[in-house]
């Protein structure tokens, strides 16, 4: 099974990475990995805070609180499965971005941007779709830009997903009751 699982994800993975390489895709991509980077969250931040003051400290103790409890896990996932990356796994591939560890699984970048846009789903929802899309995008751009498999993507969606809702929950039962 899992073997058939990895020829699955390296067939996707070379079929995103290998798609239009000389348009300006490239490009874009490293824009969408660029902001991903998370240089640009605070700024939802400000908004609420000058807009929407009336959530800005729930919506900022779900921000903390996910990270914080997000973070440390992670750090022993990656550490633990220890995947190697794509661009060090095959010779035909070439990063066109540098990440920050060594490790591929799973998905910083993609755990954090689908974290952001479910904290914003849930205190903005007209937010939502868009958000959504990008964080679909940042883990796209991980995979065009060589250093992610899809299912790197796949687990840090789920991942980023996961440890917000229990954000919520926990900000909801013990901070807003």
């Amino acid at each position: 099974m899992k073997a058939a699982v990895s020829k699955i994800d390296l067939k996707l993975f070379r079929a995103i990475f290998n798609f239009r390489r000389n348009t300006v895709l490239p490009l874009i991509f490293r824009i969408i990995s660029f902001i991903g980077d998370g240089y640009f969250y605070g700024l939802y931040f400000l908004y609420l805070y000058f807009s929407k003051n009336d959530i800005f400290k729930p919506a900022l103790f779900v921000f903390l609180l996910a990270f914080a409890i997000e973070l440390p896990i992670y750090r022993i996932l990656k550490n633990s499965i220890r995947r190697v990356r794509p661009f060090n796994a095959h010779d035909e591939v070439e990063n066109m971005v540098y990440p920050l560890d060594e490790f591929s699984f799973p998905s910083g970048h993609t755990s954090a941007a689908f974290m952001i846009a479910m904290i914003i789903a849930h205190f903005t929802p007209f937010l939502a779709i868009p958000l959504f899309i990008f964080a679909f995008l940042v883990g796209m751009a991980r995979i065009y830009l060589g250093v992610h498999y899809p299912s790197d993507i796949i687990g840090g969606a789920i991942y980023g997903t996961g440890m917000t809702q229990v954000a919520i929950l926990i900000v909801e039962k013990l901070i807003l009751n």
